[in-house]
């Protein structure tokens, strides 16, 4: 498996739930997996997704509440055309798409949400490095 970075964008309600509620179960996440928490999926832009290809990650994952359980209206449909458009752009970038996914989840949805992190994370690990940002070696 290369050492790859995964980060996890998730919404504060139910994704970050099953997060929290994995965490107090003890079941385990992937080491190379970091999470930022935010208000509502629909709340963020693209350039949000796109800053953290550009600051390391391999790998983004946008976690969303079901479109019915939002508490802030039409977040996920926000958060789905966003994900679209920067998927666009990602295969322009010669980044790939792959590279970018959305899920949707419940609160109660906590073994569903770890097996899908854990099947990114093997997912990216094959493709490898983030071809548009390559690695550079620290000088001690």
């Amino acid at each position: 498996m290369a050492d790859v970075n995964i980060l996890g964008i998730a919404c504060n309600w139910s994704p970050y739930c099953c997060y929290n509620a994995a965490g107090q179960a003890g079941l385990a996440l992937p080491a190379n997996f970091r999470l930022l928490r935010v208000m509502c999926i629909g709340r963020i832009n693209q350039a949000l997704i796109l800053r953290a290809f550009e600051h390391g990650a391999d790998g983004v994952i946008v976690l969303e509440c079901e479109d019915a359980d939002c508490r802030y209206g039409p977040g996920p449909e926000v958060g789905h055309t966003n994900v679209a458009r920067v998927r666009q752009l990602l295969r322009y970038l010669g980044i790939g798409q792959e590279r970018l996914v959305e899920r949707t989840f419940q609160a109660d949805q906590r073994d569903a949400f770890v097996a899908v992190i854990h099947d990114f994370a093997a997912r990216i690990a094959d493709l490898g490095p983030n071809p548009a940002n390559p690695r550079q070696e620290r000088v001690a």
